[in-house]
């Protein structure tokens, strides 16, 4: 999923020379890889031990059999068209086309598709409910998808499903969508093996191994007596 001390820890042990990753180690401009920031120091320790670091994210989020349609088939949804087309790539089926999230359809009752996505994912799930208990379509945008939030609305979706979503945005969809937010590891946890599956070509060339490093840096706490 992403670079932390114990995957390069586990990269060395594999003798590993590359590590794929979904999500980038630099985000903002990194002017330094000395002291002790984090960004740095990995980057640091990967320069020293020759490991190269490739990150796929915004592509293979677009990519048809990638990050939404992973999750979506794990939730049993059937696939329609991308929430966002990408226009400038050629595609022969539309239900096969780039772009950021899905539009799925279903035929399940709320609560059905709440138990689902909490057995799926193996995380407490936050929600609010549709206008309606049945549900026949739904959007996906996994990862951080509320800047698509207007497009789940005018696609008719009866339920969107993303991650990191505010309080506010829970009470401005109130009568007019339900959001399930499962949380953002949650969602793209199953990003590794779809990356070691989307690479059967290589297989020949070289050795792909999953990482087995839960690189999420949040936990939950739930009381005993609950």
């Amino acid at each position: 999923m992403e670079i932390t001390d114990a995957v390069v820890d586990e990269a060395l042990n594999l003798g590993c020379d590359t590590v794929v990753t979904f999500h980038p180690l630099i985000y903002a401009p990194l002017t330094a890889i000395a002291g002790q920031d984090r960004v740095a120091r990995l980057v640091a320790r990967l320069v020293r031990s020759d490991i190269s670091v490739i990150s796929v994210h915004t592509s293979f989020d677009a990519f048809p059999q990638g990050t939404n349609a992973i999750l979506a088939q794990k939730l049993g949804l059937t696939i329609e068209h991308p929430l966002q087309a990408v226009t400038n790539t050629p595609d022969a089926v539309h239900s096969e086309a780039f772009g950021i999230g899905l539009v799925t359809s279903c035929s399940m009752e709320f609560h059905e598709l709440i138990e689902r996505i909490a057995t799926v994912t193996g995380a407490p799930v936050r929600f609010s409910r549709p206008a309606t208990n049945s549900v026949s379509r739904v959007a996906i945008v996994a990862g951080s998808g509320m800047s698509f939030y207007k497009l789940a609305v005018q696609c008719r979706a009866d339920v969107f499903i993303t991650a990191d979503v505010k309080y506010h945005d829970f009470h401005a969809a109130t009568d007019t969508i339900g959001i399930i937010d499962p949380g953002h590891y949650e969602m793209e946890q199953f990003v590794p093996d779809g990356l070691r599956e989307s690479f059967h070509s290589l297989r020949d060339a070289c050795t792909i191994v999953s990482s087995s490093i839960r690189t999420s840096p949040v936990e939950y706490y739930t009381p005993t007596n609950n």
